[in-house]
């Protein structure tokens, strides 16, 4: 074994990088940095790696390839329609595909209902999506990267949620609403930072929040606005954690005869398409671009953790 002859594994390997982009790298083809290709190199060199011919040849597109490498996002949602239902899954894959492109990296989406204990053949990198800490921090850390906060030492790209919650939460207070009622979310990280930051400027402005927990779909969400309008019949505002929740809340205000943007202010998060075709005021995060630089990061792990992006409350005609 110790006499093997180096491969383009091993060059991948050492230079932290796909198989697929070292040999982009070793073939001066588009689509890696001077940078990435110099680590290659240096990489090679250190091994005594040589490229036999018939790899050139499938490199420089002589010949034909599938995909050498697979990236999965991994989905923890209970909901078995969750990838129909979601808007966020279908601009995450968006996102994901504009990084892969041009690439030979294939790309596996996967939801589970609850964590998997591990994998028999794991993908070169992995996106988390909704992954408990727990779960996560017995995951390898080499190559794999959450949407979102997770564990200590999985790197993630997340949006501001505390701050979109800010500005939900502001702009209710700051056009006279004061009997306000919210639909949270299930207790992970993005709804909880969502939720800190709605009720930080609540608290700071002495304004008493009814409010309920939920799990990010259209039902719990329509039932936990009943559940408020029953409390209070006179609720002047709801605010609600995700697009899909607003459209359980819009469905119990328009059967209790409540008049969405007068009777009643909806301020929701997320800013997909469900938003714009409600007339709903949200909380816009760029979800394409999380899961972009995400992809991105997982090819190349000498890129700087993406970190936080910003997010905009786009006002509607709900509030």
């Amino acid at each position: 074994m110790e006499n093997q002859r180096p491969k383009l594994a091993d060059v991948a390997r050492v230079a932290g990088v796909s198989r697929a982009t070292a040999s982009r790298a070793m073939n001066g083809l588009p689509g890696t940095t001077e940078a990435v290709r110099r680590r290659v190199r240096d990489a090679a060199e250190e091994l005594g790696f040589q490229p036999h011919a018939a790899a050139r040849a499938l490199a420089t597109g002589r010949m034909t390839a599938g995909p050498v490498e697979r990236i999965e996002v991994l989905i923890v949602d209970p909901d078995p329609d969750a990838l129909s239902v979601k808007p966020y899954y279908g601009r995450v894959l968006t996102g994901a595909l504009r990084a892969l492109a041009g690439q030979d990296v294939a790309l596996q989406v996967r939801r589970v209902a609850t964590p998997p204990a591990g994998d028999v053949d794991p993908p070169f990198g992995q996106v988390l999506i909704n992954m408990p800490a727990a779960a996560a921090a017995r995951l390898r850390r080499n190559r794999t990267i959450a949407l979102g906060e997770t564990a200590p030492g999985i790197p993630f790209v997340a949006p501001d949620n505390d701050g979109g919650g800010h500005q939900a939460a502001d702009h209710l207070v700051s056009t006279g609403r004061r009997r306000i009622g919210a639909v949270f979310g299930p207790p992970t990280p993005c709804a909880l930072e969502r939720k800190a930051g709605f009720l930080r400027v609540m608290a700071g402005a002495a304004q008493p929040v009814a409010s309920i927990d939920g799990d990010f779909t259209r039902a719990r969400a329509y039932a936990a606005a009943k559940e408020l309008l029953a409390r209070d019949p006179e609720l002047d505002a709801v605010f609600a954690a995700c697009d899909v929740s607003a459209m359980g809340v819009l469905q119990a205000l328009r059967e209790a005869g409540r008049r969405v943007g007068h009777d009643v202010a909806v301020v929701s998060f997320d800013g997909s398409a469900l938003a714009e075709a409600a007339d709903l005021s949200s909380v816009y995060m760029p979800v394409e671009e999380e899961a972009e630089s995400a992809i991105r990061r997982l090819l190349d792990p000498a890129l700087p953790p993406p970190g936080r992006l910003p997010t905009t409350l786009t006002l509607r005609g709900s509030s």
